[in-house]
């Protein structure tokens, strides 16, 4: 069994969760959906660490012609920028590697390992319908047991994980 792929998908209680497709089923996960505030907390964030590294680059360039006669500093300054970018290119790289999903070769290895995952198994699927509704690809699964599920999503990779079961999926 081997993974599909993941997307971010909204259920029909408006919850956002993390669907993450495999050959023999699909796991979701709740997720925390950024808000306004969070946005805006990462955006000053950016703004300081932007103002920072020009600030110490223009701090730099003007020591060198203001103070022609101290020919260090320039250096170290263009070094403390540099450093200042580093930082702020680890930082963005360690939350982007904290968001991505971790990796399981089926979904019931991925129902077993992360705790309130929901799994659906291929077994379980009766018919998988793939919509458009605006600018969402809409996802309607009916079970062979229980209420049919809805996922919506933005993101067009939704459809794209779903279409090689719609109608239905493969035997076994």
């Amino acid at each position: 069994m081997s993974g599909r792929g993941w997307v971010s998908v909204r259920d029909g209680a408006d919850r956002w969760a993390l669907l993450t497709v495999y050959d023999d089923g699909w796991c979701t996960a709740p997720v925390d959906v950024p808000t306004g505030a969070d946005t805006r907390r990462r955006l000053r964030a950016f703004l300081a660490w932007t103002a920072a590294v020009v600030g110490l680059f223009a701090a730099a360039v003007g020591s060198g012609f203001l103070l022609p006669g101290v020919t260090w500093l320039p250096w170290v300054l263009l070094a403390a920028s540099l450093g200042a970018l580093a930082v702020t290119a680890l930082r963005a790289a360690r939350r982007r590697a904290e968001r991505r999903p971790p990796v399981f070769g089926s979904a019931a290895e991925h129902a077993a390992g992360v705790p309130g995952t929901t799994r659906v198994a291929l077994d379980a699927v009766r018919a998988v319908a793939v919509q458009r509704d605006g600018a969402e690809e809409v996802v309607t699964v009916a079970l062979r047991r229980g209420k049919p599920v809805v996922y919506r999503s933005p993101d067009r990779t939704l459809g794209r994980l779903f279409t090689a079961w719609s109608p239905a999926p493969p035997s076994r």
